[in-house]
């Protein structure tokens, strides 16, 4: 095999070896050549973040350009460098991170309160509330923005009513020209003789009205009542005005059915009811046994053929002990009488002999002259 010779110059042969090595040097050197002239497209992003400058209208970098980076609206740095490279086609790292930007406190709010709920950051949104008997004046919501909160806390002023509507027979208490606050408690009376019926004080409510609604001034008089079987042991007389009492009490053998003391309502009646007197129930039987034994001794008549009854004998024998007992009595008395003369009468005659005997003794003794 012969042995191939390259000639270089004049006459001087070039070892193979040295040939090849040479050869891949070149080939190395042109692709490394051209990497280095490799452009780089349009960097993607880390989130809220984006090109800042001239590189905002590029869509292709050339090789070795650095870019700066921003974050969005709302959000700011939380580290890291801002600048990325484009090296050979490719860009380096971001480092750079972006976060929501913080509002922190909107302030305070007199009679009301700050609803923080959904936080204090970018795009958060707070609510505000006015305490009961306040009224909002402003907007009710603030959103948290680039540049802190976009918008004034509102107010809250307190609510107001009107003077209420005057009532006829009845004046009310502080009258004002203007208006109440909330709160604040009026109270009605009437004149003379009328009486108020519903409440009265009214308070000024959350919603700028009075409650509750207003009272009305009424005349009240109850009727001068009667029980029959009853009278009125205590209580007024007429004219009987709202609140007054009226105390009955029934007869002998009657007994009461309702409340015995009433009372005079707002409605001109009395409350709860007026009583009634009814025949007792023991009278009712003694005089319904009288007047049947009456009726029956009267009215009936026994034929001689008819067959007596339980009755008819019970009748029978009180008739007898009814004749028997007086005979029985005038006959006790008339011995009685009778053995008192007697015995009076033997005593007289005793005494009058006993008279006689003496005197006649006397008689003998005395010597004649």
């Amino acid at each position: 095999m012969g042995t191939l010779h390259h000639s270089v110059g004049k006459g001087r042969l070039i070892d193979p070896v040295m040939g090849i090595t040479s050869l891949l040097l070149m080939v190395i050197l042109d692709l490394v050549t051209t990497a280095q002239g490799q452009n780089c497209s349009k960097p993607v992003l880390g989130g809220n973040m984006h090109l800042k400058g001239e590189g905002i209208l590029l869509t292709t970098f050339s090789d070795g350009v650095s870019v700066n980076l921003a974050c969005d609206v709302g959000h700011m740095s939380a580290g890291g460098s801002s600048t990325i490279t484009c090296t050979a086609g490719t860009w380096s790292p971001v480092r750079m991170t972006c976060e929501r930007k913080y509002c922190g406190s909107a302030g305070e709010v007199k009679n009301g309160n700050i609803d923080y709920s959904e936080g204090t950051q970018f795009g958060d949104t707070i609510s505000i509330h006015c305490n009961t008997g306040f009224k909002m004046v402003g907007r009710p919501d603030i959103v948290c923005g680039d540049k802190g909160w976009m918008g004034r806390l509102p107010l809250c002023e307190v609510m107001t009513c009107d003077p209420p509507d005057p009532i006829a027979h009845g004046t009310f208490s502080p009258e004002k020209e203007d208006f109440y606050e909330y709160s604040q408690v009026v109270e009605f009376r009437c004149l003379n003789d009328y009486t108020l019926r519903g409440s009265k004080l009214l308070t000024c409510s959350e919603d700028g009205n009075f409650k509750p609604d207003p009272p009305a001034c009424v005349k009240v008089e109850c009727n001068d009542t009667r029980i029959e079987n009853g009278d009125q042991d205590a209580g007024s007389r007429p004219p009987h005005r709202y609140q007054a009492t009226m105390t009955f009490q029934c007869r002998p053998g009657y007994v009461m059915f309702g409340e015995r003391t009433q009372i005079c309502g707002i409605d001109s009646k009395w409350s709860p009811g007026v009583p009634e007197c009814k025949l007792s129930a023991t009278t009712k039987a003694t005089t319904t046994s009288t007047t049947t034994t009456t009726t029956t001794t009267t009215t009936r008549s026994v034929k001689e053929t008819d067959a007596p009854r339980p009755t008819d004998t019970a009748e029978t024998g009180n008739n007898w002990l009814k004749w028997v007992i007086p005979i029985l009595v005038i006959g006790i008395c008339s011995g009685f009488c009778y053995g008192l003369w007697t015995y009076t009468k033997k005593k007289r005659g005793s005494q009058g002999r006993s008279s006689d005997n003496a005197a006649a003794k006397n008689e003998e003794g005395v010597p004649l002259s």
